[in-house]
């Protein structure tokens, strides 16, 4: 990753204890504090977090996804992406713990799965009675060579993209006064809208952040990282909440949060690098080269 990482400061802690002071405390100023004790649970965003917005490389994390293996911290991916596509990948990430899909729409398990939204039938017929007043274009609109376009994907991955089960990606073509108005139609019809970084996803009354409290255990404190607006309830219902710098001017507009300088899977590797060294602990035993 190169050069040496600036150490967190959290201003109003004893020694004994990590506090979130100015990152996750509520409106009335009480301070949230994690105790190094607790066990830790990472529930992360992957495109434009995990993995580089452009090409969905990973190699910085590695080493930190093999220091939080050796101390028995999980990482719970939570994505836009398809319960296929994540499944096709975390193979090469080595991960086998549970996974939100679809933007918070469901929580897979090992056999189980448990969801949070509702059928794309549903959202599909929803959508109908709106495409006379908006342009736009859904996942269901086109086939799979202009899913490739949209996405940079190759064919296989973009046919796994496109093996959506709860949620709609949009191309919003219309203007930004139309989208808002979009939106709250959307919202009348018990569905619900999040902003990615290329899409408009339309879904039900879920977001990334509603899985959290399935996930929540006792003496657990949650971390979590990611980038773009439909990650922001997430980083609201973690205890330690992270922003990934986007490329660009973009600036994801969140408050009492922390934030990398770094972009992509440097930012998240410089982020978990000093978050893990405030809760000592130990460097991975691996030689990762």
């Amino acid at each position: 990753m190169g050069g040496v990482l600036a150490p967190i400061t959290f201003p109003f802690c004893d020694v004994e204890n990590f506090c979130v002071r100015d990152l996750a405390w509520d409106p009335l100023g009480k301070v949230t504090v994690v105790d190094k004790t607790m066990r830790l649970m990472v529930v992360s965003d992957l495109d434009g977090s995990l993995l580089d917005h452009d090409d969905y490389s990973f190699d910085p994390v590695l080493p930190v996804l093999d220091r939080m293996d050796e101390a028995g911290i999980p990482l719970i991916v939570n994505t836009s992406k398809t319960r296929a596509e994540w499944l096709a990948l975390r193979g090469e990430l080595g991960n086998l713990e549970p996974f939100i899909v679809e933007n918070g729409s469901a929580i897979y398990d090992g056999g189980e799965v448990q969801t949070f939204g509702v059928s794309r039938v549903e959202i599909l017929e929803s959508l109908k009675s709106l495409r006379s007043k908006f342009k736009f274009k859904g996942y269901s609109d086109v086939g799979v060579p202009e899913i490739m376009q949209w996405t940079g994907l190759e064919r296989q991955s973009a046919e796994r993209s496109a093996d959506r089960h709860f949620s709609e990606p949009l191309v919003w073509q219309d203007s930004l006064e139309k989208e808002e108005e979009f939106c709250e139609l959307v919202k009348e019809r018990g569905l619900t809208t999040l902003r990615g970084g290329r899409f408009l996803h339309v879904l039900g009354q879920t977001d990334k952040g509603k899985p959290l409290e399935h996930l929540r255990k006792e003496n657990v404190a949650i971390i979590s990282l990611g980038d773009r607006p439909n990650d922001l309830a997430m980083l609201e219902a973690a205890d330690i909440g992270v922003v990934i710098k986007a490329p660009g001017d973009y600036i994801l507009e969140a408050v009492d949060m922390l934030r990398s300088t770094e972009t992509g899977p440097r930012g998240w590797a410089e982020m978990m690098t000093q978050i893990l060294d405030q809760f000592q602990i130990p460097y991975s035993t691996i030689n990762n080269g």
